[in-house]
């Protein structure tokens, strides 16, 4: 009499494992689960060639944008890199915003407009921010600028009176024709963290919101030309990640256990267990699927 056999892949122990695994698998992709950010800063290079009284670069004496004595320091992103971080963005199916500049003029380098065609070419959206100046000049940089970003937000703050900031609007709506204007005008300066010590910027209050909630970890990626990792505009020193890119995969940092804390405990208007966020003069902001809803205090 022939003896009967048994599959042992479904025995109860295996059953059991199999089980186990698969609860576990999916556990570990629940517990993952944070959106992916909507935009995206790569800051190419270090330098501005303004030194606006309200602009938090003048503060820093750390050697990333000015030395001790105050002078400017200037560095580069290697192109290479840059390429990396665009491919790995790709892999990742971002097809949010994307701009190449914090703290730093962005036209200064010329490898900009390659750049975020590059980007344009994966299905980022590229935006820049400009003082003017390099552009104003330059009529065939202005066409490609209004061929490749979706939108430009231009720095006014040379003007006197409100026709001469009427006249610079018209001026750059015509010179950038093709693509959305956006201004940053002066008398919307307001305190930020990093605000540099100064007589016009001591007239500012400067308020704080220590218990107000903040989703900005959920919606930045900003990656500074030396490779440090923020999730908010207002760290320029990369004190909440603590990561840098050239150490790290995108996907590692931001899926880090140390991100997900920083965006639970900010969700829940922790603002004290950081000290960047204790003195963040940002106030209190939520989570919206808009992207654009940022750009809402520029000037049309």
């Amino acid at each position: 009499m022939k003896r009967k056999t048994f599959d042992i892949s479904f025995s109860p122990v295996n059953i059991f494992t199999m089980f186990k695994s698969n609860f576990l698998s999916v556990q570990l992709k629940m517990k993952l689960h944070i959106p992916l950010f909507q935009r995206v800063v790569i800051e190419l290079q270090s330098n501005c060639n303004r030194d606006c009284y309200f602009c938090s670069r003048q503060s820093d004496t750390s050697g990333k944008r000015r030395t001790p004595e105050g002078k400017r320091v200037s560095k580069s992103m290697p192109a290479e890199k840059v390429m990396k971080l665009l491919d790995e963005l790709q892999s990742l199916n971002f097809k949010g915003y994307i701009t190449f500049h914090h703290l730093s003029e962005a036209f200064l380098d010329n490898r900009l407009i390659q750049i975020a065609t590059e980007a344009k070419k994966r299905g980022m959206r590229p935006y820049v921010h400009t003082n003017g100046d390099v552009l104003r000049n330059n009529e065939e940089l202005c066409k490609k600028s209004a061929e490749v970003f979706e939108y430009v937000v231009v720095g006014l703050y040379d003007y006197n009176n409100q026709e001469e900031k009427e006249d610079q609007k018209e001026f750059w709506i015509k010179r950038l024709y093709g693509t959305t204007i956006l201004f940053s005008i002066a008398e919307k300066t307001y305190r930020r963290t990093y605000s540099p010590d100064n007589e016009k910027m001591g007239k500012l209050e400067k308020k704080t919101y220590p218990a107000a909630i903040c989703a900005n970890p959920q919606k930045y990626l900003l990656i500074h030309y030396n490779g440090d990792v923020s999730c908010c505009c207002e760290d320029m020193y990369g004190e909440l990640m603590k990561s840098n890119i050239f150490d790290k995969s995108i996907k590692e940092i931001w899926y880090s256990e140390e991100h997900k804390k920083i965006i639970k405990e900010l969700q829940g208007g922790e603002r004290k267990k950081y000290d960047l966020c204790l003195k963040c003069t940002m106030g209190p902001n939520s989570y919206s699927p808009y992207p654009m809803d940022d750009t809402n205090h520029y000037d049309r």
